[in-house]
């Protein structure tokens, strides 16, 4: 069940077990690039840019 704060936190009620499992999955996946497409991407679009707008 969600549960809405008034500081735009969700909050998710789940089991111990669930909890495990995603600080698992967490580990995992910290450090890695998730988007290596999108960031390469992101750099040849801005690698072009001469100057940004301010």
């Amino acid at each position: 069940m969600k549960k809405k704060t008034n500081t735009q936190i969700t909050v998710i009620k789940s089991s111990a077990k669930a909890k495990k499992e995603l600080q698992i999955i967490g580990k995992s996946l910290k450090g890695k690039e998730l988007f290596s497409q999108k960031v390469e991407s992101a750099k040849k679009i801005l690698s072009s840019v001469k100057s940004l707008p301010v």
